[in-house]
């Protein structure tokens, strides 16, 4: 399949709206699983903390546009994660957040997000998938048997008990069998 020209542009304050905006339609398709309610306004969980920080120039986390023929096609959220690898803590990227609107579903998007990201660098990055998300398990599943990944070793148990936690592309570890 060829790749879906796409283009990834780190966020900027002037972006915060579009930012926000994007992100109450992933909490909505969300709240099926998660059972999120909205709050008071009819909003379900806010950046707001988040969007605080845009612009910081020692920020730890990113957000990025997902851009197809120059509309607005999704976000992705990355940052820097403390993970306990056993008896080992270090500091790893985590390819966090993920969402592409419906109408571009499909379209091999989030797998060019992941080849223009993780595959495209030469570090570990940790994978978290909420638990109760079937349909970004079996993405994730489906990613890690097709596309390039010199390593793929879930995180048992995970930080978090609600995730299903990767690591991927860990130089310590040897290639897949």
């Amino acid at each position: 399949m060829t790749p879906t020209p796409i283009t990834l542009t780190r966020v900027t304050p002037a972006d915060a709206t579009l930012l926000d905006n994007l992100w109450q339609f992933y909490e909505l398709e969300s709240s099926f699983w998660s059972g999120e309610d909205i709050d008071a306004k009819g909003r379900f969980n806010s950046l707001s903390g988040f969007l605080g920080r845009l612009g910081d120039p020692d920020a730890f986390d990113w957000a990025y546009l997902i851009h197809q023929k120059g509309a607005a096609a999704g976000l992705l959220l990355v940052g820097h994660q403390n993970l306990r690898d056993g008896t080992i803590q270090r500091t790893i990227l985590e390819f966090g957040d993920l969402y592409v609107l419906p109408k571009y579903r499909n379209q091999g998007i989030a797998t060019e997000v992941i080849r223009q990201t993780i595959l495209a660098t030469v570090h570990p990055w940790l994978v978290c998938v909420f638990r109760d998300d079937l349909r970004a398990l079996a993405f994730w599943d489906r990613a890690f048997k097709r596309l390039p990944f010199s390593s793929v070793r879930e995180v048992v148990p995970p930080d978090v008990p609600e995730f299903v936690e990767f690591v991927v592309n860990d130089a310590a570890l040897p290639p897949p069998v």
